[in-house]
């Protein structure tokens, strides 16, 4: 009986010394990995992606596909997007963050892996009645309300902590120009490691899954920067994304109003000039 009571206590510390670890916040530091590895997001039922834009484009250059085929090709370009913020948020702080799958990372690896499932933030109509599309979940023109539950897994595939990610509504954040160039630089060069499709998403579907993926970046960064991952000039300062403030110039100095002069008085007559 006391063998097996110090088995249970020894099984109750180790979940307890796991479960430090379920949320931003863990007690237990972990070692900076190699790498990052960012896998594909599992879609849960409920969850749509409507771009018929992107979907033209494509068939322009494969041909012809079945209509049933067009939300599942939708949802892969639109994950890829999704795994190339995230990679390209990750990069920009500093970090070695690649594409990839978790069959392919080993502990020796010296990697983490991050992914999860992208659900709605309701559950999933238990009828099979089209939505109008105010009340569909998922991707394009009127749809929303995706949210990301997310995991950060050790290379033994023991979870490091989990959190949920929602994109921030509307366009988000101005960006300068040249921050915007470069990010998008960064999410190409991650699309590019996926060996994603040339054709591009609507902007609107486009811009969607960037700000998502970002949300999610930026908390993985927020639990990089607890664990000590950045280096210091990065985890003391944030990264700007708002356009910075123009310098005001100063209101334009109004000309001078000329005063008109005055005609001048006529001169008395002389006392000594005799009059005519």
């Amino acid at each position: 009986m006391r063998f097996a009571f110090a088995c249970f206590a020894a099984l109750l510390l180790t979940g307890c010394a796991n479960s430090s670890l379920g949320g931003l916040g863990g007690s237990t530091t972990v070692a900076r990995p190699k790498t990052i590895v960012v896998t594909d997001f599992v879609f849960a039922d409920g969850v749509t992606a409507i771009d018929r834009a992107y979907t033209t484009r494509l068939e322009r250059k494969i041909g012809g596909f079945p209509t049933f085929e067009r939300k599942p090709r939708t949802l892969e370009r639109v994950n890829e997007e999704i795994v190339a913020s995230i990679v390209a948020t990750l990069r920009g702080a500093g970090l070695d963050a690649q594409p990839g799958g978790a069959d392919g990372v080993a502990l020796s690896d010296g990697a983490v892996l991050v992914g999860g499932t992208l659900r709605g933030t309701e559950p999933a109509p238990s009828d099979k009645k089209p939505k109008p599309i105010s009340e569909q979940i998922g991707f394009g023109t009127g749809r929303s309300n995706v949210v990301a539950d997310v995991k950060i897994l050790s290379g033994g595939k023991r979870q490091l902590t989990a959190f949920t990610a929602e994109a921030s509504a509307g366009r988000g954040p101005a960006v300068n120009a040249k921050l915007a160039t470069g990010q998008d630089a960064a999410i190409a060069a991650a699309l590019a490691d996926q060996r994603a499709a040339p054709e591009k998403l609507s902007s609107e579907v486009e811009a969607q899954a960037r700000r998502l993926g970002r949300a999610i970046g930026d908390k993985v960064l927020g639990f990089a920067r607890e664990q000590g991952w950045l280096d210091a000039s990065v985890a003391a300062v944030e990264p700007a994304a708002t356009e910075p403030e123009k310098p005001v110039k100063p209101p334009a100095a109004k000309p001078e109003k000329k005063t008109a002069k005055k005609p001048a008085a006529p001169e008395a007559p002389d006392a000594d000039r005799p009059e005519n």
